[in-house]
């Protein structure tokens, strides 16, 4: 009975502590996942610079094949225009970056709060196996109804 506590709280522990790996390993991944993101999207603000400087670039070539003057109030508005619309796409882009690093933040905490609480419970689960055992086997073990030898006292303490 005692054997049978001992491997049920032990088997409890190592539940918990691969529970507990199982929920560093998740952390492991998000927090790569985290640095991918970050590489990804730095990717994608230098290629959506570029591509407004290679637009910018275009259109003064273009001024020039057709001889317009480079401060041309429409051009100016175009490349404004141009310029305020990249803005807008980097503002976007950055707000939907931060949104998803939240969320890989709050998988973080979950995936910690996850191995935490797998070992809690597997050191609840190998106290209580013992504990279950202890009074299982207080229950079953033979009381003492000698009397207590040399004292010439009973069961009770007391002299009869």
């Amino acid at each position: 009975m005692i054997a049978s506590a001992v491997f049920q709280a032990y088997g409890a522990i190592q539940a918990g502590k691969a529970r507990k790996a199982e929920a560093r390993m998740q952390r492991m991944q998000i927090e790569e996942q985290k640095k991918d993101a970050e590489l990804i999207a730095l990717q994608q603000g230098n290629a959506r610079r570029r591509n407004l400087q290679d637009f910018l670039n275009i259109n003064e070539s273009l001024t020039g094949v057709n001889r317009r003057d480079t401060s041309d109030r429409s051009l100016k508005a175009l490349q404004d225009r141009a310029r305020k619309e990249a803005d807008t796409t980097e503002d976007r882009a950055r707000l939907q970056f931060l949104s998803e690093q939240r969320q890989r933040d709050l998988g973080i905490a979950v995936a910690n709060m996850r191995g935490r609480n797998a070992m809690n419970s597997a050191l609840i689960s190998a106290t209580s196996s013992l504990l279950t055992a202890g009074y299982k086997y207080q229950q079953v073990a033979p009381k003492s109804s000698t009397p207590m030898r040399g004292t010439g006292l009973g069961t009770t303490g007391y002299s009869t």
